[in-house]
């Protein structure tokens, strides 16, 4: 195995490199007393171990670490410092072991069998089920397993979570770094920034490997992609089952009912994320549009109750189209029930007064003066 040593001080690294050579077979392909070559190495020797030193003046050793999973999410890291108060940050990123300075050589050892091991745990390759992953977007974010269980993650931070979900939303896509720290860190400065980019990063991979096979994030040297396999969204699906139910007839009005039934939230509804409108309206076009060609169906078949029932639905959810009070004062009006018809137009000129600052459009607004002029 090939292992990289980085410390600043040469004379720590000539006497790890010393127990290293008496306690074990790696194969040492650098030692390094300036950090930011470092990543450059983990690159070009394809290393499988960094000890690390964490106080160098350069760069923090915990945000190197990180920027090296980045690289490489399998590889092995060891730190080696003379401050345990970085202890808890260290097991943190998932290294694999930590070594306080002065090093002594048993404790070196103890490293050695720790490495061997998870080489061995890795050797064995990971049973993936060809079962699909359902990643459900509707309102909140949650995974629903190859189990069928639904489970919700615990994002490290709302910025890790917000990262992967845009990752998840430009699925298959190029997404520049620079676009990425513009959408998140933008108040930071930029080498702050990136450490953060790849702070989170590492965590979404983290967050990943619980799901072998489903996800790949492709780290390029201009961005990201993450990609997907055997892996469903559920307003996709659902939008498949909604055109495949088209055109509405008496043949498959229950199918298209049923299916509408699936769309709970609109996409991404719970944050308050901009760059999902656009998605988010897509998604909300389908659902309006579906709605009032039920609506329109029960209508045209004399159903009156089940078109109030969808009319109804779309008002609360567009209290402002006009168009579905229009269809109930209609509806109300078939089933002489004059009460509402007035109650309907009411609410309609209530709404449009105080949402948006303007009353019904002429052609209702006649319609209701003649149904008045012969029913009240």
């Amino acid at each position: 195995m090939k292992a990289i040593l980085v410390d600043d001080e040469q004379i720590a690294l000539d006497f790890l490199e010393n127990l290293l050579i008496k306690t074990s077979e790696l194969q040492i392909v650098a030692k390094l007393t300036n950090p930011l070559l470092v990543k450059d190495t983990v690159k070009k020797t394809k290393s499988d171990i960094v000890f690390l030193d964490i106080n160098m003046p350069q760069v923090n050793g915990l945000e190197l670490a990180e920027q090296i999973l980045e690289i490489n999410p399998d590889i092995h890291i060891v730190f080696v410092t003379a401050y345990d108060e970085y202890a808890i940050n260290a097991f943190e990123i998932n290294a694999l072991d930590y070594l306080l300075k002065p090093i002594r050589i048993d404790r070196l050892q103890k490293t050695m069998e720790r490495l061997k091991n998870n080489v061995v745990l890795q050797s064995f390759p990971n049973k993936v089920e060809t079962k699909s992953l359902q990643l459900n977007v509707c309102g909140n974010f949650s995974i629903t397993n190859i189990n069928d269980e639904i489970e919700i993650i615990s994002w490290r931070t709302a910025k890790v979570k917000e990262l992967f979900l845009y990752l998840l939303h430009k699925r298959e896509k190029l997404v520049r770094k620079s676009w990425l720290i513009e959408l998140l860190w933008s108040d930071l400065e930029p080498e702050r920034a990136y450490a953060q980019l790849y702070t989170a990063i590492y965590h979404v991979r983290k967050t990943l490997k619980k799901y072998p096979g489903f996800f790949k994030l492709e780290n390029t040297t201009e961005g990201y992609i993450l990609s997907t396999k055997n892996v469903v969204i559920n307003l996709e699906l659902w939008k498949e089952k909604i055109y495949s139910a088209s055109p509405i007839s008496s043949d498959n009005i229950q199918l298209c009912i049923e299916a509408m039934e699936f769309y709970t939230a609109p996409y991404f509804d719970e944050y308050d994320y901009w760059w999902a409108e656009s998605e988010k309206n897509r998604y909300e076009k389908i659902w309006l549009d579906t709605s009032l060609k039920i609506a329109e169906f029960y209508f045209s078949s004399g159903q009156y109750e089940d078109a109030k029932d969808w009319y109804l639905k779309i008002t609360t959810h567009y209290p402002e189209l006009e168009q579905a009070h229009f269809a109930l004062m209609k509806l109300f009006s078939f089933t002489n029930d004059n009460v509402n018809v007035q109650h309907q137009y009411e609410k309609l000129k209530e709404i449009l007064k105080y949402e948006l600052g303007t009353v019904p459009e002429a052609m209702i607004t006649n319609w209701y003066a003649q149904w008045r002029k012969y029913n009240m």
